[in-house]
């Protein structure tokens, strides 16, 4: 019932026009979240990447602590 008030005395040719502005405004919302999403997951990945980097080398750090400690001292 509220569209039949909202389309009194409009022509179908407007209705369709707001119709595809509304479509393209939505496909453009989508558009946008849908690259702040893959930025946010490129972003967190690469952040997991360096974490891993950081313990990697913290570890290969200590076995050669363990190895060379006995020669150091």
């Amino acid at each position: 019932e509220t569209m039949t008030t909202v389309n009194q005395g409009m022509s179908v040719e407007e209705i369709e026009q707001v119709v595809a502005q509304q479509l393209a405004n939505a496909i453009k919302a989508i558009a946008i979240y849908e690259t702040k999403t893959n930025l946010a997951h490129k972003s967190m990945s690469q952040t997991e990447r360096q974490e891993e980097k950081v313990a990697e080398n913290a570890s290969n750090k200590r076995k050669w602590e363990s190895k060379h400690n006995g020669c150091l001292s």
